[in-house]
C-alpha cells in the first residue's frame, strides 16, 4: 500500500531546488526519485497510478450508473468516492513536493498539466536538452579558465574544482589525467619551473600525481611564497 507522504519539512525532502539553468538536473532527479520512491509513491510519478473513473450520471433516469448500466448501491458509491479521494490526495501530495523544488517560472508552465506524472515527464523532457547545452558550456569554461600572472592560485583552483564538481553532478565524469592536463595548461608561465620539477620528481619515483595531489603541491608552494614575500 502507499504510505502517506510526510510533511515537506521532513528531512527526507531536504532536496536542493532545481537550478534554473538545469546545472544540477542529474542529482536533483535522482534525489527526487529516491525521496518519492522511499514512500511507496513512485507510480504517481511514473504514470502507473490511474485515477478511478467515477460513475456517470444517467441523464434519462437522473441517477448514477455503473459501466454496465446498472444503478450502484450507496455503499458502492461511497467506496468509489474514497478511492477517488485517495488517488487525488496522493497525486496532489507528490505534485506539491515537485512544485516545491522548481522555480516559479517552471511551476507556472506546468500547473495546467493535471497529473503529477505528466508534469514530471515534461520537466524531464525540458531538462534533457538543456542539460546537454549546459554541459557543453561548462566543459568549455573549464578548458578556457586560466590563472593570470600574480593572481591568487587558490581562487583559480577553487573555480576549476567548482566546474569539475558541477559536471560530476550532471553525470559527466572527467578522467583524472584529463583534469590533470587542464590544471597544467591553466597556469601562467611563471609556474613552469615548479611544474617541471614536480613532473621530474614524479618520473623518478614512478608515482604519477593525481590532480588533487598536484593542486595541493602547487597551493603549498604558492602559500610559501606568499609568506616569504610578506
Amino acid at each position: 500500500m502507499d504510505s502517506t507522504i510526510p510533511s515537506t519539512n521532513s528531512s527526507l525532502f531536504n532536496i536542493p531546488k532545481l537550478a534554473e539553468d538545469g546545472s544540477n538536473w542529474i542529482t536533483y532527479k535522482e534525489r527526487t526519485l529516491t525521496a518519492i520512491g522511499a514512500r511507496g509513491l513512485m507510480r504517481y510519478l511514473d504514470g502507473r497510478a490511474n485515477e478511478p473513473t467515477p460513475f456517470k450520471l444517467d441523464a434519462n433516469m437522473g441517477v448514477l450508473a455503473k459501466p454496465d448500466g446498472s444503478v450502484p448501491t450507496q455503499t458502492e458509491i461511497d467506496e468509489l468516492d474514497k478511492k477517488i479521494d485517495k488517488y487525488q490526495q496522493k497525486n496532489t501530495l507528490v505534485k506539491q513536493q515537485v512544485f516545491s523544488m522548481i522555480t516559479d517560472w517552471l511551476l507556472l508552465r506546468m500547473q495546467n498539466l493535471g497529473t503529477v506524472s505528466l508534469i514530471w515527464a515534461e520537466i524531464c523532457q525540458i531538462h534533457k536538452g538543456k542539460t546537454e547545452l549546459v554541459q557543453i558550456y561548462m566543459r568549455r569554461c573549464m578548458q578556457e579558465t586560466h590563472c593570470d600572472e600574480g593572481a591568487d592560485v587558490r581562487a583559480h583552483f577553487s573555480e576549476l574544482l567548482k566546474l569539475h564538481e558541477s559536471l560530476a553532478g550532471m553525470g559527466i565524469s572527467i578522467v583524472d589525467t584529463d583534469f590533470h592536463a587542464i590544471i597544467l595548461g591553466s597556469l601562467p608561465e611563471s609556474y613552469q619551473p615548479l611544474l617541471s620539477s614536480i613532473s621530474t620528481a614524479a618520473k623518478i619515483t614512478k608515482t604519477p600525481l593525481t590532480s588533487n595531489e598536484l593542486i595541493t603541491l602547487i597551493t603549498e608552494e604558492y602559500e610559501h611564497h606568499q609568506l616569504t614575500d610578506w
